[in-house]
């Protein structure tokens, strides 16, 4: 009977190692097969952006990346272009040290530290390999052949691509990232320019005269893309103009005192409510989470139908926010009121638009307008801000017909000194914060204290 007992156990004993190992081994063939990596890190630095993933999904032909490094340096290198290659098989990718092989590196065109020479379907482009939106520029410009176009208007007090924290350079830079040259031009002085991919009007001070006005139009009907991002200012010749497609420019200044954002003076508008499945403010694969910051906005709406144009608002501020009809009290920090004419509730404050009548036999796609009722969202110093900066490339792409580039990106870290130092969270971060501190915490602490007084209860 021992020995049967005994034997009994060591059966048990070799059974439960067998069952082990074999399961061990299962795990190990599921994660050969399995490429599953998840990423911790508070910005996502270890993950491609959901751009970048769109991207590599229109390589259809192998794509060469040759990067030349600085000593020292190719593990950086190498860790991007293996989760490229993960991600799409056909790319291939080679690096080498730059001071080992400097022939190879100038039959490449390449003279720095850290370019890669980007080859697809005969064609070549040098970019940075580093960080990860220039190399996905890169690869962008070897994919179409071109680089696109972007006209900024001049002459009316409009925002300039370079310069100080309420300039563009900082948007200028990403749009270069993203296969976009901007470039500066007065309607004025002529028509648009040939082959011009998109028209920026970048918060401008003064008024558009009508012949410019008649040349925007002309472009739009030509299947031409615009981008009017206008401040609450009188405007009242390019208020007539998007009128006449049916949207109405507000005369107003948008505010919202309840969701202030720590260290401002209240008057910037937080844009929280995006219109379902819209490429602009709401793509289809990744919706932008952390909302927009609006730091001077005006209202823009959808006010009637018009013949050949397609508008629709898809976003607006939230429900306690307040339309000033008198831009001046609103500077002045006064209180809105309604009986100061002010609107209480949720603003439209950014409207997109197809304009031209499908189908007209031109060959050309219909024109496509995004009108945002504020400049400042997209200026240096508020562009890294919550959903800012993919806001304003997503309006760029979609206008410019590069659908491809919606999306959001990967985190900016600024190294700007901004007018406001805000603290912002979203919807997600702050039912967290608030169960961690008022529910969970507390309740733990409740716990321990009852486990405690039922210990000394059952002692005695």
């Amino acid at each position: 009977m021992a020995l049967t007992r005994a034997a009994r156990s060591w059966s048990q004993l070799v059974l439960q190692v067998l069952l082990l190992l074999t399961g061990l081994g299962l795990l190990q063939v599921v994660a050969e097969r399995t490429n599953r990596r998840f990423d911790l890190t508070p910005g996502r630095e270890l993950s491609l952006s959901p751009v970048t993933q769109k991207l590599l999904a229109q390589v259809k032909e192998p794509l060469r990346i040759t990067v030349f490094f600085q000593r020292g340096m190719r593990e950086q290198y190498a860790q991007l272009l293996e989760r490229l290659r993960v991600l799409n098989r056909r790319v291939e990718s080679e690096l080498y040290d730059l001071d080992r092989y400097p022939d190879r590196a100038r039959s490449l065109g390449i003279t720095q530290y850290g370019r890669a020479a980007i080859e697809y379907a005969g064609r070549r482009t040098v970019a940075p390999a580093l960080p990860e939106d220039e190399l996905a520029g890169g690869i962008l410009r070897a994919l179409r052949g071109r680089s696109r176009r972007i006209v900024f208007t001049t002459g009316h007090g409009e925002r300039a691509p370079g310069g100080g924290p309420e300039s563009y350079g900082r948007l200028a830079g990403a749009l270069g990232a993203e296969n976009y040259v901007p470039e500066g031009h007065s309607l004025l002085d002529g028509p648009v320019p040939p082959e011009t991919d998109l028209v920026l009007v970048a918060g401008p001070k003064h008024d558009f005269v009508l012949p410019e006005l008649d040349e925007l139009a002309r472009y739009l009907k030509g299947g031409g893309g615009v981008l009017l991002l206008l401040d609450p200012a009188p405007l009242p010749n390019l208020a007539r103009f998007l009128a006449s497609m049916g949207i109405r420019l507000g005369d107003d200044f948008v505010v919202d005192r309840e969701k202030r954002l720590l260290g401002t003076d209240g008057l910037a508008a937080v844009v929280e409510l995006f219109k379902q499945g819209n490429p602009v403010s709401d793509p289809s694969s990744h919706p932008l989470e952390s909302g927009v910051v609006l730091p001077s906005a005006r209202t823009v709406e959808v006010a009637a139908e018009a013949p050949g144009v397609d508008a629709e608002s898809i976003a607006r501020t939230a429900p306690s926010a307040w339309a000033m009809a008198d831009p001046a009290r609103a500077r002045r920090g006064e209180e809105p009121s309604q009986a100061h004419h002010d609107t209480p509730g949720s603003a439209s404050v950014v409207v997109m638009a197809e304009v031209g009548s499908p189908g007209d036999g031109t060959g050309h796609r219909r024109g496509r307008l995004v009108v945002v009722g504020d400049s400042d969202f997209a200026s240096d110093a508020y562009l890294d801000l919550l959903g800012n900066r993919d806001l304003a490339l997503n309006a760029v792409a979609w206008a410019a017909g590069e659908e491809s580039l919606t999306g959001t990106r990967t985190k900016k870290v600024p190294d700007v000194i901004r007018p406001l130092s805000p603290l912002v969270l979203t919807a997600g971060q702050a039912r967290a914060i608030f169960l961690a501190g008022v529910v969970i915490e507390p309740g733990i602490v409740l716990l321990l204290g009852a486990t405690l007084v039922g210990l000394r209860r059952r002692r005695g």
